[in-house]
């Protein structure tokens, strides 16, 4: 019951913080929703920190920290809607340059986090 708990509070917390942060940025960069980039990005290097941090996957930091804040502080709905939203408005070149930055960019976050706090 207690991981229940850990990981709806965690979510809780993620929540909040996609949207201070998503609204802080304001910044449009090339018409892509730079918020919502940077937060996947900032969530993506913090899971490569968590894995290489936590090795029991069963613990109940895992449950707080990785299943709930970083699973509701990350957000693939948003960057689906962004991308969408783009094709839609007629910016095809945009939302395929959007995608490859998004995926490429968290793909190299946790990466990097990953390599560099593991420990051997």
């Amino acid at each position: 019951m207690i991981k229940f708990f850990l990981i709806a509070f965690g979510g809780g917390l993620g929540a909040l913080m996609r949207f201070v942060i998503n609204d802080a940025i304001k910044i449009s960069l090339f018409s892509f929703p730079s918020g919502i980039l940077a937060i996947n990005f900032i969530g993506c290097f913090l899971m490569g920190i968590a894995m290489a941090q936590i090795p029991d996957f069963k613990s109940n930091l895992y449950y707080f920290l990785i299943i709930g804040f970083l699973g509701s502080f990350t957000t693939m709905s948003a960057f689906s809607h962004h991308t969408i939203e783009m094709i839609y408005n007629g910016k095809d070149f945009n939302a395929i340059i959007y995608v490859v930055i998004s995926i490429a960019s968290c793909l190299m976050g946790t990466y990097l986090a990953y390599s560099l706090f593991k420990s051997s």
